[in-house]
């Protein structure tokens, strides 16, 4: 009796889309560089999968030749568009902003979509600058949608009318700079407190409500615009820098004025402001839902010197309070 062979199996064969998903997947799960390695070593066509989804979001190290190295992997003009996310410091990103026309320009990425840049090395002198460049490059090749700008020496009205102009289509925006702020002894505390803007009330503004509209009025192009943070205080600037008084008197580690006895008689008055300004905002910011502030009172977390103010749009009414509604 002849013995029946079973034919040959024919190999499954999977189309490209389905691959990317796989390698996509893989990467969320794991987004190490060994992975990313062992996935491009495979074939040139899971090389150009894993890289699109590897790059997608950018992490930089501070340094300052870290961009030319990021830059020499991307060896395409086609492989800066995969970017779609970039954090990085300004020191970081200074070979991106200043040679415009080089290989190693950030506006090469042009479907760049979330921007948070770290200017802690900067100062009064250096912020607008830099920025200025940054603008420059980048505003008129992509449509950024969320940018975080953290320790700022200084949040103004021309860096507001700046990121205005350059970043139209804006969804959300988080300015700060309370991040700047050494509170771990007091003479780091008075130091920080000397080189950063913290608090415009009453130096730049009379009281937070005239600051609202002002700054609602110039960020009112920003017909997107959800979420904002600004990371000031709007507590009037001597209420700290009388803390930094009185608390030495005291000894002792330093400690901010939500842990001081005489500073928490204001919590009241300062949540009152809060409340205020974030009305101002949400009367001229059609699309706002939440706006943040630094704060040392009735904080969103005991970890972070910031409040978050919530909008609920209804019946023609605007209700504002410091829970979600």
């Amino acid at each position: 009796m002849a013995h029946s062979q079973n034919p040959p199996k024919t190999p499954l064969i999977l189309p490209p889309e389905i691959w990317n998903r796989i390698i996509e997947i893989a990467l969320t799960a794991d987004p190490s560089f060994e992975l990313f390695t062992r996935i491009a070593c495979s074939c040139a066509q899971f090389r150009s999968f894993a890289a699109q989804h590897y790059f997608r979001h950018v992490i930089l190290p501070n340094e300052k030749n870290h961009w030319n190295r990021f830059c020499s992997l991307l060896h395409s003009h086609e492989s800066f568009t995969w970017v779609r996310s970039l954090r990085a410091s300004s020191q970081t990103l200074i070979p991106a902003v200043n040679n415009p026309g080089a290989a190693t320009s950030i506006a090469l990425l042009t479907r760049l979509e979330e921007l948070s840049v770290d200017l802690e090395a900067e100062g009064f002198v250096t912020q607008q600058p830099f920025l200025k460049l940054l603008c420059k490059h980048i505003h008129s090749s992509c449509q950024l949608t969320v940018l975080v700008l953290t320790s700022l020496p200084r949040i103004d009205i021309p860096l507001l009318r700046m990121i205005v102009e350059s970043f139209p289509h804006l969804v959300e925006l988080h300015l700060s700079s309370s991040e700047r702020l050494d509170l771990h002894c007091w003479d780091c505390y008075q130091d920080s407190l000397e080189l950063t803007l913290h608090s415009p009330i009453p130096d730049m503004f009379s009281d937070p409500k005239s600051m609202a509209i002002i700054f609602a009025r110039i960020l009112q192009p920003l017909i997107h615009l959800t979420h904002l943070h600004l990371g000031i205080f709007l507590s009037n600037e001597m209420l700290t820098l009388n803390h930094v008084v009185h608390g030495r008197r005291e000894g002792g580690a330093a400690f901010g004025p939500d842990e001081c006895i005489l500073c928490d008689k204001a919590a009241n008055a300062v949540e009152l402001d809060e409340l205020t300004a974030a009305l101002e905002f949400a009367q001229r910011l059609k699309a706002l839902r939440d706006v943040g502030f630094s704060s040392f009172f009735d904080r969103s977390s005991p970890d972070e010197l910031s409040t978050v103010v919530y909008i609920l749009r209804e019946g023609g009414r605007i209700r504002v309070r410091k829970s979600p509604w």
